[in-house]
């Protein structure tokens, strides 16, 4: 006998399977596509900060070229308008990946207004491929890895300046950010001559197994500025790193200061207080330890600082951790080296 039975019709308003497949697809790209906004914003809220407009300056703003080793190097330089014979030189170090604009721009064109304020020239020599052969063994840096010889580099910057401006050879002070702070160390160990003070930014003294420089043993006024929270120098010493890649160990602040007081001479007590040199009011997050003495040694711990230069200008990107409204940096530097000179 055959079946006939019908089987009932199905619901009209089942979904048919490809339509289910469709809204899931729609429904997955719309969540990528709203992490992708999420991510993009907190990418642009870590990585960017608006520079800072250059400001209108009574200064000769030039980029030259050297030939130095067989390479052609370059700096530039901020000459102030009727600018004084034997004027002072203040070297200023870009960090790593970085160069002569960027650390003008980081530093809040600082030292540029510094320099017609007190009558030096700010000089911004550019590293080989962006960097600089520091004394640490263990950077990546392409200075390094093909031996640059940049203490050399200097001395022929230091020349130049002196003949086209009529500056100082004599009253040459070195800073910079970074890998450009470490630079103003290896200087400071191994060119005491060219050097009469140094103040690196985000930048402790390598750790004896990181360190290649062959130190002098000269005194050099020194002033350190160091935050709390830099993400690539520890403030407390130990592997420094730049998010995944090893840049070998450095000192702590503490260490580094104390270190370079002995070498300079110094009573071993220093003196603590707190800082400021803006116009900020509240309570300020800067401690200033001080070593006294014909070469003195200043240290300047921000709490909550990052790897950056302290200034009223301009914040470097979050990523590179917080700054201070109670620092200039550039203008402690400057009063620090001037009182050295």
């Amino acid at each position: 006998m055959t079946d006939t039975t019908v089987a009932p019709d199905a619901p009209a308003s089942a979904p048919k399977p490809r339509r289910r497949w469709k809204r899931a697809l729609a429904i997955t790209g719309a969540v990528v596509g709203g992490l992708v906004l999420v991510l993009g914003a907190l990418g642009a809220w870590f990585l960017y900060a608006p520079a800072p407009g250059e400001p209108e300056l009574a200064a000769q703003v030039e980029r030259r070229t050297l030939e130095v080793d067989g390479m052609t190097r370059e700096y530039l330089a901020v000459a102030p308008d009727g600018l004084e014979d034997d004027a002072p030189v203040v070297l200023v170090f870009h960090g790593s990946r970085m160069d002569a604009e960027g650390v003008r721009a980081a530093s809040g064109y600082r030292f540029d207004e510094l320099a017609v304020e007190r009558g030096f020239v700010a000089v911004y020599p550019e590293g080989y491929e962006q960097t600089w052969h520091d004394c640490r063994a263990e950077t990546p840096y392409p200075a390094r890895m093909e031996d640059v010889d940049d203490v050399a580099f200097v001395r022929s910057v230091v020349a130049d300046v002196a003949a086209l401006d009529g500056a100082s050879a004599d009253a040459v002070f070195a800073t910079g950010l970074s890998n450009g702070g470490h630079l103003s160390i290896r200087l400071g160990e191994e060119a005491p001559d060219l050097v009469k003070a140094i103040a690196p930014f985000a930048a402790a003294y390598p750790a004896a197994s990181n360190n290649v420089c062959e130190a002098s043993g000269a005194a050099v006024p020194t002033m350190l500025v160091l935050g709390m929270d830099d993400p690539i120098n520890p403030f407390e010493g130990g592997e420094a790193g730049t998010f995944g890649g090893s840049l070998g160990e450095v000192m702590s602040a503490q260490e580094s200061a104390a270190f370079v007081a002995e070498r300079n001479g110094l009573g071993m007590t220093p003196e603590v207080a707190a800082f400021a040199n803006t116009d900020a009011s509240g309570t300020t997050d800067v401690t200033v330890t001080a070593y006294d003495g014909a070469a003195p040694v200043l240290l300047f711990s921000v709490e909550g600082g990052g790897h950056v230069v302290p200034n009223p200008v301009y914040s470097q990107p979050r990523i590179m951790g917080g700054t201070t409204a109670f620092l200039d940096g550039p203008l402690a530097a400057v009063e620090f080296f001037l009182g050295a000179a």
